[in-house]
């Protein structure tokens, strides 16, 4: 093969990895033969070349949902890619899963991600093989509910444009109504109506809003009213961090600003830029096909 065809093969991979579409995905399931898991699940006998299906149809956004497959006459070293989208059409999740010996793969997913913001139908997509050996598979479950309703009484209704976040929180002396998220700043505002002087301790998760100097935490700016604050303490965890934050009575409006926000495409960008790298290294073990010219 020509270098000029090997790169061109290399971008068209790279183009399919950047709009979040591998190529099993990009065709309806009338084009690929595509069969849905729970189509077959009262059919005993059907053996289908790939499923897949999970523990419960509906789950709520504190759920942890167990997806689990199978596949036919397994391949030593091939493993199923996995892909989870929202009811408009938005990529929420993508796996790579090993396959065991007896053709079986399972995985865990988390409905509490920043990610998982829209109620409806959510489909699971699994791929398998390569080329002409190709063999895809969907199932489907639902996330009911939407608006502030997702979120518990006690959480804070974070909205960042249409998305919402709920954030773990208790205040005393006063009243929260609501927070918005803005990337452009980094921040958190919370509005808030202080009868008496209280405070409020938010439970942030590290996907929302987090605050780093490289690898380290660092401290967040915190704004009362517009005046900055330092007598707030911040206890960081793994995955959160509890910020507690006193105001006087009569304050109207907490601002917390960090150096990390939750990411609008680019944590997606980065996880199917890894699928089309593993895409790449598959076709070119089993096609010989070489990324360097040789002289």
């Amino acid at each position: 093969m020509s270098t000029q065809k090997e790169y061109a093969l290399i971008a068209i991979l790279a183009t399919a990895a950047l709009v979040g579409i591998l190529p099993a995905f990009a065709q309806s399931p009338a084009d690929t033969g595509v069969a849905n898991a729970n189509t077959f699940s009262s059919t005993e006998s059907q053996i289908l070349p790939i499923s897949v299906s999970t523990d419960k149809n509906v789950y709520d956004r504190q759920s942890t949902i167990n997806v689990t497959g199978h596949v036919l006459e397994p391949i030593i070293g091939q493993t199923v890619t996995m892909k989870v989208s929202d009811p408009i059409g938005n990529v929420v999740e993508i796996h790579q899963l090993t396959v065991d010996n007896n053709g079986d793969f399972q995985t865990t997913i988390n409905t509490s991600s920043p990610l998982w913001t829209v109620s409806g139908t959510y489909t699971i997509y699994v791929q398998y093989g390569a080329q002409q050996g190709l063999r895809t598979s969907t199932t489907e479950f639902t996330i009911p509910g939407g608006g502030e309703t997702s979120c518990t009484s006690q959480q804070l209704s974070a909205t960042l444009g249409s998305e919402l976040h709920c954030i773990d929180y208790s205040v005393d002396g006063g009243i929260a109504s609501g927070a918005i998220l803005d990337t452009s700043s980094k921040s958190l505002t919370v509005n808030i109506r202080a009868d008496n002087d209280g405070q409020i301790t938010l439970n942030i998760p590290r996907s929302v809003l987090d605050s780093k100097a490289g690898e380290k935490d660092d401290s967040f700016l915190v704004l009362v009213d517009g005046q900055e604050r330092d007598n707030f303490t911040d206890v960081p965890g793994t995955d959160t961090r509890a910020l507690t934050i006193p105001f006087e009575a009569g304050s109207e409006k907490i601002e917390i600003i960090g150096t990390q926000i939750v990411p609008e495409f680019g944590q997606i960008a980065a996880l199917v830029l890894v699928i089309a790298i593993i895409s790449i290294i598959a076709v070119s073990a089993k096609t010989g096909l070489r990324f360097m010219p040789k002289y």
